[in-house]
This record gives structure tokens, sequence and C-alpha cells, in this order.
């Protein structure tokens, strides 16, 4: 048990590990200035230590400069500019 919750899908609380990875709040992720949602922050943060320095440095440029044009807020992979999804490897 972890704060209160079963880290088991159907326990007696019925916590869903996998809908909390999914919807779940993460203050962290609620205190960014990115065009992406909750979830695709999480997903990208995740990436990012995988990274080299020059990588990091361009899908941080590539957001900002997609968040200048004021695109629609991503909400999944296929939503991310082509130049990230290729670094990422997606």
């Amino acid at each position: 048990m972890l704060f209160g919750k079963n880290k088991t899908t159907g326990g007696s609380d019925n916590y869903d590990e996998e809908r909390d990875l999914r919807e779940g709040r993460f203050l962290a992720a609620e205190q960014t200035n990115l065009p992406l949602n909750d979830f695709m922050t999480r997903l990208i943060a995740q990436e990012l230590p995988i990274l080299d320095s020059h990588e990091r440095t361009e899908v941080y440029r590539l957001l900002r400069e997609y968040a200048a044009t004021g695109g629609p807020e991503i909400t999944s992979q296929e939503e991310l500019p082509a130049e990230i999804r290729e670094i990422l490897d997606l």
C-alpha cells in the first residue's frame, strides 16, 4: 500500500494504477509551461534523461517554438512535432 492506495488492479478500494497514470493528478506536471497536457508532460519527462544534452536542448527549443505558434495542446504522441518524434524515436 502506498499513500493509502492498494497498488493492485481491482484492490479493495478499486484503485486502478493504469488509470491513475493516465488520468491522475500530478502537481509537478501542472507547474510546467509546456504545450503538453499533464500525461504527455510526464511521458516527455521520462524520456528526456535518456537523451544527450544536445537532443534535450533541441526538444525544449521545438516545444517553445510550437507554443509560440499558438498550436493546440498536445495530448498524444502522434500530435508531437515530427522533429520531436524523430529525436525520441517514436
